[in-house]
């Protein structure tokens, strides 16, 4: 079932992280994501009953009416080798956010880090001695292997820099996956992309959660992952999204970031929602396989009525 009537109308800015039928180690610990032919079925949804946006319509007070642009976080390799060139070839454009720190596989991000522990756990059954002295190292306590989970799942990102001895005492080779795998995209093929008319932005340098910074590091985490961005690849635009949440991003955090560049485009994942700029686009999330595309959309469009009712359908920043 399509979207129908006034939903019609509300454009929408779904995102996804990647597309892939393959469970990969670094991903398939943190959420669930969507194969080949879900995605097509995802298009063809979409691309029937709206019309593709571009950024040079967005960012103004009036809203275009019934239009999508897809927007793909993280810059995970599967942009490239399962997004773009499906994409391509049906002539839609998408904006990709990255984080430099990990684009060219020299690095990789705690969270993923973490997966990748947690893969490994998973296979050996979770072994009780080997998850105390994993735990100990990590600085926290649990009861169970669910617990373990919950727990590690949660690591402070102040606490990242103990992770390579975890995963030293796990016996899990991040630089090995990394050479081996490439679960980052690289920049030449940024360079093909940009090339072929996709957009691409900064996603902070290293995705770290906004609220665990100081407004300071927020804004040089953001700014020089844009900075990176255009440096690099010569785009003019500024383009942004928040990692995690745009929830923690106070009302003087973005004025900074429009003081830098008035024209920037910073996308968030409140849903439907109305922020305190137009120049701040608010998403949804598309990515969980258990959720078909059309009932996403209508619910979404169910919350945007609800909040205008109960009052919450413009964002406060504080």
């Amino acid at each position: 079932m399509a979207p129908r009537g006034s939903f019609r109308k509300q454009s929408v800015f779904p995102y996804y992280h990647l597309i892939t039928d393959v469970k990969l180690p670094h991903i398939s610990q943190l959420y669930p994501y969507k194969g080949d032919a879900v995605f097509l079925s995802d298009l063809e949804i979409l691309t029937s009953n709206y019309h593709q946006l571009e950024l040079k319509d967005l960012g103004n007070d009036t809203s275009p009416e019934n239009g999508f642009l897809l927007t793909f976080d993280d810059g995970l390799r599967e942009i490239y080798t399962h997004v773009y060139p499906v994409l391509k070839q049906k002539g839609i454009k998408a904006a990709f956010f990255l984080n430099p720190d990990f684009v060219d596989n020299n690095q990789a991000l705690y969270k993923h880090e973490i997966s990748v522990l947690l893969d490994d756990l998973d296979r050996r059954k979770f072994p009780s001695d080997l998850l105390r002295q994993i735990a100990d190292i990590l600085e926290f306590k649990f009861s169970d292997a669910t617990d373990f989970r919950t727990k590690i799942l949660k690591l402070p990102y102040a606490k990242r820099g103990l992770l390579p001895q975890a995963l030293k005492i796990a016996d899990v080779d991040i630089s090995a996956f990394l050479k081996n795998q490439k679960p980052y995209i690289t920049t030449d093929e940024i360079r093909e992309m940009i090339a072929d008319g996709f957009y691409f932005g900064g996603h902070t340098m290293s995705h770290p959660p906004l609220q665990q910074l100081s407004l300071e590091e927020q804004k040089k985490q953001i700014i020089d992952s844009i900075e990176w961005v255009k440096s690099n690849f010569g785009i003019p635009y500024s383009i942004f999204a928040f990692p995690f949440s745009d929830k923690p991003a106070s009302e003087k955090l973005v004025k900074s970031l429009l003081d830098y560049d008035p024209e920037i485009l910073i996308f968030g994942n409140s849903g439907l929602k109305k922020d305190i700029s137009p120049r701040i686009i608010q998403r949804f999330s598309i990515e969980d396989p258990s959720r078909e595309i059309q009932k996403v959309i209508g619910m979404e469009n169910l919350y945007k009525v609800f909040n205008k009712i109960t009052g919450n359908y413009k964002i406060r920043r504080k």
